[in-house]
């Protein structure tokens, strides 16, 4: 990836980061962007100690165009193109059952959540291709997520907006089919991993009035600790799709082994079942 020059927009932390640090490893020169500007400044200190000028960073918010359209203009200004456009940014607000949120959540989540995570991703691509189309040639990664394309309790309005990401990106490679240029689109379904989204101070809050915090918490942890993935697989799955070679567009990337997902779904219910038992008793 010596010729390269990406652009990762929340990539401060969990994904982002952590492919970030291997299109570093590899030798592509980045950009990464997070609300955060303090998050923004100490992730490009810890990087540039091994990767130098290679790595540049700028606070964002994605919802907001003219801010994404600044950073990809400030990208190709210093690193001369843009290549590569990694979509990671996403949050989720709230988690449990839709009839428990308040018309005030459903205000907030549909800000927060769908600005982030489905019009982000939009006005990031949008600003992106222009200088694709420019270049005729560019690779976009779109982050799919749970919910996305299949049924999944207590995350509505998230899965939503995953499931607007994996429409629209399904849609775009059709149209770019249509160019002269080479640019390929391709979706990333990480799985279930362990990120900002699902632990620490930023994951989303449970619904009040629902069940006992306690035994949300140790639900969650009996589904990473069987479930949760490995990000530096998920990060050495993304590599082929963002290279000249890649000739897929509309695909999806699982950024996980399948063998080892359905052994831990069936461990995980085994266990679920118990931690039920012993909630009711």
């Amino acid at each position: 990836m010596e010729n390269e020059t990406a652009l990762i927009t929340g990539g401060t932390s969990g994904i982002g980061k952590k492919l970030a640090k291997r299109f570093l490893i590899e030798g592509c020169k980045v950009a990464i962007c997070s609300r955060s500007e303090e998050h923004v400044n100490s992730t490009v200190d810890e990087f540039k100690g091994r990767f130098g000028d290679c790595i540049i960073g700028f606070p964002c918010d994605v919802s907001d165009i003219a801010s994404v359209r600044d950073v990809v203009d400030k990208t190709v200004e210093t690193f001369g193109s843009l290549r590569i456009l990694v979509a990671n940014a996403g949050l989720n607000a709230h988690y449990g059952p839709f009839r428990y949120l308040t018309p005030e959540q459903i205000t907030e989540d549909s800000k927060t959540v769908l600005g982030a995570n489905l019009v982000g991703m939009i006005n990031t691509v949008h600003c992106a291709l222009s200088q694709m189309l420019k270049q005729k040639y560019g690779r976009i990664i779109t982050l799919s997520g749970g919910g996305a394309d299949r049924p999944l309790e207590h995350m509505t309005i998230y899965s939503a907006s995953k499931g607007g990401v994996v429409a629209f990106s399904r849609c775009l490679a059709l149209e770019l089919e249509q160019e002269e240029a080479d640019i390929k689109i391709n979706i990333l379904q990480p799985g279930m991993q362990r990120t900002g989204l699902t632990t620490g101070p930023t994951r989303a809050s449970m619904v009040s009035g629902w069940r006992n915090e306690q035994f949300n918490e140790k639900q969650m942890e009996i589904v990473l600790e069987n479930l949760g993935g490995d990000l530096d697989l998920v990060a050495t799955k993304v590599i082929p799709y963002v290279l000249p070679a890649c000739t897929k567009s509309g695909g999806r990337i699982m950024g996980f082994s399948l063998r080892k997902l359905l052994k831990g779904v069936r461990k995980m219910r085994k266990l679920q079942k118990q931690l039920e038992k012993e909630q009711k008793a």
